[in-house]
């Protein structure tokens, strides 16, 4: 695990390891029955929702320290909030950086690309400011040491060596021996990418492969699913890097796109309004959230407030299909 201690998590393992209780329930897991009239989505649902980056970092901020409270990761919940307000900083003091040029975009959209996907990261003046600005500003009192080493281990790297950390990290590579100092570079990229994702036309962002964002390439961190007008009870994945939200098939591998062997678990006794889906296919797994039960609930904080489900999936052999930049455990 990155910053937080394994010692947390295995304590929250015992207390939530149960009996199975349903077919194909490993213990402490309680399997949910999906509803089969709801495959295929909701045809009317907007494809993609882009990112309001302002309103994402500072309610993503907010829920964070909600969740602390009385949490077994509370220290770490409370630390993330603090990066967060970073970014939510760096989104209101900064310049919006420019658009993409048409030229850019109609190449995308010619071979069905990700518009900010294959961005390139060394010499890109905004990715740099805003990493720059958030390790100047960044407010961690209480941090484990080894973030506070990380930081520091950021603010003295040449920017040529941040740049290309970055670059890994939208490529889904994280170092291991660098997994704390990719949460501070990562978190510089989620804002970076999610003010560019804000001014594409959504309208014209076009479906990807399985498990890809439209608008950045990222894999999803999570999916839900939503009660907005016009996409009530629809599923969208969330993008990790971008913060874009993209209409995905209910019932339907988030990574290979199986619609056979899915399943769905939530802790007995414990929410009903974040569970994983799982697929017999790959073995692989993706937190699933019920917004429209919770408007409250953050693809990303939730992800992070609810690792006891990502310890008893893995107890069951699935592997984790996507990625939290923020919560990197290896």
């Amino acid at each position: 695990m990155c910053i937080a201690t394994w010692a947390t998590a295995e304590r929250i393992m015992a207390r939530n390891r149960r009996e199975p209780s349903g077919p194909g329930a490993g213990a402490g897991f309680n399997n949910v029955q999906p509803d089969p009239s709801r495959v295929g989505g909701v045809t009317e649902a907007p494809f993609v929702r882009l990112p309001d980056p302002a309103a994402l970092f500072a309610g993503r901020a907010e829920r964070l320290r909600v969740l602390a409270e009385g949490h077994p990761l509370g220290d770490y919940l409370r630390f993330l909030a603090g990066v967060v307000d970073a970014q939510a900083g760096a989104v209101v003091a900064l310049p919006t950086p420019a658009p993409l040029s048409a030229a850019r975009l109609a190449l995308s959209a010619e071979h069905g690309m990700p518009p900010l996907g294959g961005q390139p990261l060394r010499g890109n003046a905004d990715f740099a400011g805003v990493l720059a600005w958030m390790l100047d500003h960044m407010d961690l009192p209480g941090a484990p040491e080894a973030a506070q080493a990380a930081q520091a281990a950021v603010r003295a790297m040449p920017e040529e060596e941040r740049a290309a950390l970055a670059s890994g990290i939208t490529e889904g590579a994280y170092p291991l021996d660098r997994m704390a100092e990719a949460l501070f570079v990562a978190a510089a990229l989620q804002v970076h990418l999610s003010r560019l994702a804000a001014q594409l036309d959504g309208t014209a962002v076009q479906p990807s492969a399985d498990g890809v964002c439209p608008a950045c390439g990222g894999v999803p961190v999570s999916s839900m699913v939503v009660g907005w007008t016009q996409a009530s009870k629809a599923r969208y994945c969330a993008c990790s890097l971008c913060g874009t939200l993209w209409n995905h098939v209910r019932i339907k591998c988030t990574a290979c796109g199986s619609t056979d062997g899915i399943a769905y678990y939530t802790i007995e006794d414990g929410s009903k309004t974040v569970g994983v889906e799982t697929c017999a296919a790959c073995r692989s797994y993706i937190k699933h959230m019920q917004q429209h039960e919770d408007a409250g609930l953050d693809p990303v904080a939730d992800d992070v407030a609810t690792y006891a489900l990502d310890l008893l999936a893995r107890e069951q052999d699935f592997r984790r299909s996507g990625i939290n930049p923020l919560f990197l455990t290896g």
